[in-house]
């Protein structure tokens, strides 16, 4: 008997994996009258810093995902409001965000951060 191994995914595929957890998280946490960790969670998703592993927020279904959209914030330009970030598989690129709604994902490096309120 055979055994069948699993084809080891690729970095776009994490990618979409990241956003599609991202989006369910996001949703989760804007539903009803959430308990104040999960209040905090979610202004903390709403409000990307600088360094933040975050993911750019269109319609999934509207077209092929766009692994470009899952990276780092290098900076926040102000009014209007336009993040500039740095995919995950392209390192050293910059993206602009202008057209996107951004959120921030909690990482593990990032959560520490966040919980200190930073």
């Amino acid at each position: 008997m055979s055994k069948t191994v699993p084809e080891t995914p690729g970095a776009e595929d994490v990618m979409e994996h990241i956003a599609h957890l991202g989006r369910a998280l996001w949703a989760a946490t804007h539903l009803g009258a959430p308990a104040p960790v999960v209040a905090q969670l979610r202004d903390r998703m709403d409000q990307p810093q600088p360094g933040d592993l975050v993911m750019g927020m269109t319609p999934l279904s509207s077209g092929e995902f766009d692994p470009d959209r899952v990276g780092s914030v290098i900076r926040i330009e102000r009014w209007p409001t336009r993040y500039v970030i740095e995919p995950l598989l392209r390192t050293g690129e910059q993206r602009d965000g202008l057209d996107l709604s951004v959120i921030a994902l909690p990482d593990q490096m990032g959560y520490a951060r966040w919980a200190e309120g930073h």
